[in-house]
């Protein structure tokens, strides 16, 4: 049995964006997260620190070390046990990029709708 044949025109806005494509509420993450988390592999440290992240950024992760490595106060022999800082600052990075794109969304979408 052959299915029936729509009548419906082609429409060149069909692939917009519409809010049926995304849920702003869930993850919308970057389709770069991959490439994005393996460039800040490849970054120096301290071009990570200094020049790439912001001064909120930076606090921000260093506040996520120090709770998660004993309020930043860790017995000598604990030094060795400890997470990186880099790895804070990197899931900060992460996580800002993601924030941004979900924005840039957002306001494509808007624009979109504004347009139609």
């Amino acid at each position: 049995m052959a299915a029936p044949k729509s009548n419906r025109k082609e429409d060149d806005k069909q692939d917009q964006l519409s809010p049926g494509n995304l849920s702003f509420e869930h993850n919308c993450a970057s389709p770069y997260k991959e490439e994005f988390s393996k460039f800040l592999k490849t970054v120096p440290e301290k071009l990570l620190w200094e020049e790439l992240a912001t001064q909120q950024q930076r606090n921000l992760a260093k506040s996520l070390w120090e709770a998660s490595n004993y309020g930043g106060k860790p017995k000598p022999g604990q030094f060795k046990d400890m997470e990186p800082k880099r790895d804070y600052l990197e899931w900060v990075l992460r996580m800002d990029h993601n924030r941004q794109w979900q924005e840039a969304l957002k306001k494509r979408y808007a624009e979109s709708t504004i347009n139609s």
